[in-house]
């Protein structure tokens, strides 16, 4: 007895649906075990992850008795993230790379690695140039009576808001590029909104820093606007080559 049409259409269908469904399981847990691994090997070193992360303030508190636990695990969380990012990226990209062409493919190929290199280089900015310049100033106001008693988690979401905010903020001259060589964003009209850049980047920054603090948000603001300079120049370079 042969199948109808209509039969055999609904058996043939759901076929491949369901072998990139399957493809996406194994990449998820591939993924998942490349995290996993990261965050243990992270965890195995995080004394002197801690001792260095630290060292702008030198000594650190904490009021809850799990708290210095469940830090190290977020620690620990986070730099798992940044070890497996390249596998994450790399099973990102064969799982899409399937359904692109080859003038796709192109640019995707190099502005995965390229954001990736960015945020970790805006990353370490902000942890390691932001971070012990803003603390050294603003403990500097610290008097006899005045003492800073700083704790874990307060000092390391301060640490994690510079880092991500930064590594984000580092991809404007990669997304400018981009969308310039789409054809999307005019270097001239971006050039013409430096004014209101000022304005709107030190804005943000008061809003991301922890606290409504100008120092902090200065601090922060000067690097984010030399990126919206770079952007510019990156977009006009995008121009130039389409």
């Amino acid at each position: 007895m042969h199948a109808s049409p209509v039969q055999a259409c609904m058996s043939d269908n759901p076929r491949p649906f369901l072998e990139h469904l399957e493809e996406l399981r194994g990449r998820l847990i591939r993924c998942l075990l490349a995290l996993t691994a990261g965050a243990v090997v992270a965890y195995q070193f995080m004394d002197p992850i801690l001792a260095f992360l630290i060292r702008p303030v030198g000594r650190l508190v904490f009021l809850a008795p799990a708290e210095a636990f469940f830090l190290r695990i977020k620690v620990a969380a986070a730099a798992g993230i940044v070890l497996a990012a390249p596998v994450v990226i790399y099973q990102a990209w064969k799982f899409v790379s399937v359904a692109l062409s080859p003038d796709e493919k192109t640019p995707l190929a190099w502005i995965l690695p390229s954001s990736y290199l960015l945020f970790i280089l805006g990353a370490s900015f902000g942890s390691f140039v932001l971070v012990p310049a803003g603390i050294k100033f603003l403990l500097s106001y610290a008097t006899p009576i005045l003492a800073a008693s700083i704790t874990a988690d307060a000092y390391f979401s301060f640490v994690a808001t510079f880092a991500l905010v930064l590594g984000a903020v580092f991809q404007m001259p990669l997304v400018a590029f981009f969308l310039a060589r789409l054809g999307l964003l005019d270097p001239a009209w971006l050039s013409g909104k430096r004014k209101a850049a000022v304005v709107a980047v030190y804005a943000l920054a008061a809003l991301a820093t922890p606290g409504p603090d100008p120092v902090t948000a200065a601090i922060m603001a000067v690097p984010t606007y030399l990126l919206f300079e770079a952007s510019i120049l990156s977009a006009r370079l995008a121009r130039n080559n389409r």
